[in-house]
């Protein structure tokens, strides 16, 4: 019988990309946008239960990134992620109530500007211009 050695998690963090943190948050990000896809074939199709199924899915997969949210995270990165995560729960919550396909669309704006901000923390050196590139003006959605 021949012995298989033991991996331990910094071998697969190098073999395998999705394993490390920006590679999950990648994942779970292209998690989201695939079930947002369902949500909107299925209110064209008026497949209820298809949506909610997908409803219920990507709800747990925003839900999931935002209470892993690492504290150590720069402070107005943590704020601005979890204001987004927020966002994207309340803005899905209105689809599902409403069943309004055109609201998708506010969803890709705010996974776009999730993607940005993740991407100034993985790298730094490549840091966008975020005031000028985010597309989701929090300060107003938070005032009505």
């Amino acid at each position: 019988m021949q012995h298989i050695p033991k991996k331990s998690a910094q071998d697969f963090s190098t073999a395998v990309p999705y394993f490390s943190s920006d590679g999950l948050v990648l994942l779970g990000l292209e998690g989201v946008e695939k079930y947002i896809r369902r949500i909107r074939r299925a209110l064209e199709r008026r497949d209820f239960a298809a949506k909610q199924r997908a409803m219920e899915r990507v709800q747990q997969i925003v839900q999931h990134l935002l209470v892993t949210l690492d504290d150590n995270l720069p402070s107005p990165h943590l704020r601005r992620l979890d204001s987004l995560y927020r966002y994207l729960l309340l803005k899905l919550a209105y689809i599902n109530l409403f069943n309004d396909i055109q609201e998708i669309a506010g969803c890709a704006t705010i996974l776009g500007d999730l993607r940005l901000e993740w991407s100034a923390i993985f790298h730094p050196s490549e840091r966008n211009d975020l005031c000028r590139r985010s597309q989701v003006d929090l300060a107003r959605f938070l005032l009505g």
